[in-house]
């Protein structure tokens, strides 16, 4: 398209424009007015005289936007960089401080003689029983006005006694013991990182908690059941306090979290400590899936589940539905309080801590007011269509002062 030659300045048409605005065609008419042009000057033909002026001026703001682009850009990319670096720096930290922890606790363990294997052969036409027990919400490092460190250990050393003096009590009455399932469902650990201020609320950092939580849980608790030489079976949950991050990692939250090292080192500590009768079930997601004598439990954290039997019933048939296979028991922590419904088909486990009075920290100022208790049951193999479920226990735990 051919353009007419402009008769004005650039200042000219600027000037014109800058007096109208923003009206284009007010500017055109008053260039149009001084009769310089030999042709009228319609808004169109304004539009391209201003399209067409000075492109050279037009190509270096473009050339230096261009120039800001990539300047933001690689501030950006460094940024991400920097990210990046402190993550993996992070990583690097908390490997160093996890193989540190791993080499301590073996090395603590070492010290000790195993615990033997004393218990009779099985009785012949004695009933079998499986011993299951829930291990949850230690949350070791938590420090509130009645419960710390040493609290917890105390409360773990009550509670394998406890366990212990149930299973001999049974055995005493004639049973035989098949089977112990210890399902360890998360919440292991308090985590210094979780929250902002979550470091004061701590009597120890993240890695000390960790070394803590495996000492306890194996000599209170693991150790002494694996030592009465029964088939034992261990399964291992991760739980929401378990990382240093809010709610649980949305992707393989087990292997993803801090309880993944915590577990496998455990259970290394348990098999190097000769208790080749432990078997144990880490599973890189949330949840798994226990049989007692063909009727399946789920075993889970319980992050979402409102501790009510609408909900707990409802989130079991969603994984019987993921399972493909009918559940009978539904399993978790997270609630911090002993609750079962329909005779035990679903179970939330307690926490190792209450919560006492004067709001001075996060459950206090929730309002919540747990019992520190956790839950043991017996199974039998039925012959008919009850439950497996034969007797459950509650261990109280509140009077384990310091």
């Amino acid at each position: 398209m051919k353009i007419t030659p402009k008769p004005f300045t650039t200042e000219e048409i600027e000037a014109a424009i800058n007096k109208h605005a923003p009206s284009i065609a007010k500017a055109a008419r008053e260039l149009d007015a001084t009769g310089k042009c030999s042709e009228r000057v319609t808004v169109a033909l304004l539009r391209r005289w201003v399209a067409g002026l000075d492109q050279s001026e037009v190509a270096d703001e473009v050339d230096r936007a261009r120039e800001l682009v990539k300047t933001r850009n690689a501030q950006v990319e460094n940024t991400k960089l920097r990210k990046d670096v402190r993550a993996l720096t992070d990583i690097v930290r908390d490997q160093d401080e996890m193989q540190a922890v791993v080499q301590q606790a073996v090395e603590d363990l070492n010290q000790r003689a195993p615990i033997g294997t004393a218990y009779p052969e099985p009785r012949t036409g004695a009933k079998g029983l499986t011993v299951e027990v829930l291990l949850s919400d230690l949350q070791i490092g938590k420090l509130t006005s009645e419960y710390n460190t040493k609290v917890a250990r105390l409360r773990l050393y009550e509670m394998g006694r406890a366990v212990v003096f149930q299973i001999k009590q049974k055995i005493a009455a004639g049973y035989n013991i098949d089977r112990v399932v210890l399902g360890i469902l998360g919440d292991i650990i308090e985590s210094d990182k979780k929250h902002k201020n979550s470091a004061r609320a701590c009597d120890t950092g993240t890695a000390e908690q960790m070394h803590n939580a495996m000492l306890g849980m194996f000599e209170f608790v693991v150790e002494p059941l694996a030592g009465l030489g029964f088939p034992m079976h261990v399964v291992c949950i991760t739980g929401n306090h378990d990382w240093d991050d809010h709610g649980l990692n949305m992707y393989k939250p087990g292997s993803e979290q801090l309880s993944w090292p915590l577990y496998n080192s455990l259970k290394e500590i348990t098999i190097r400590s000769g208790y080749t009768n432990c078997t144990f079930d880490i599973p890189t997601g949330s949840y798994a899936v226990v049989d007692f004598y063909g009727q399946k439990a789920v075993y889970e954290h319980g992050v979402g589940v409102s501790n009510t039997e609408a909900s707990m019933k409802a989130h079991k048939i969603k994984r019987a539905e993921q399972e493909r296979e009918h559940i009978t028991y539904f399993r978790m922590g997270d609630k911090h309080t002993v609750t079962t419904f329909n005779g035990g088909q679903m179970v939330v486990n307690g926490a190792f801590f209450g919560s006492g009075a004067g709001g001075g920290e996060y459950s206090e100022i929730a309002g919540y007011s747990s019992v520190p208790a956790q839950w043991m049951a017996f199974h039998v193999d039925r012959d008919d269509n009850r439950l497996t479920l034969y007797d459950q226990f509650v261990i109280q735990l509140d009077h384990i002062q310091e």
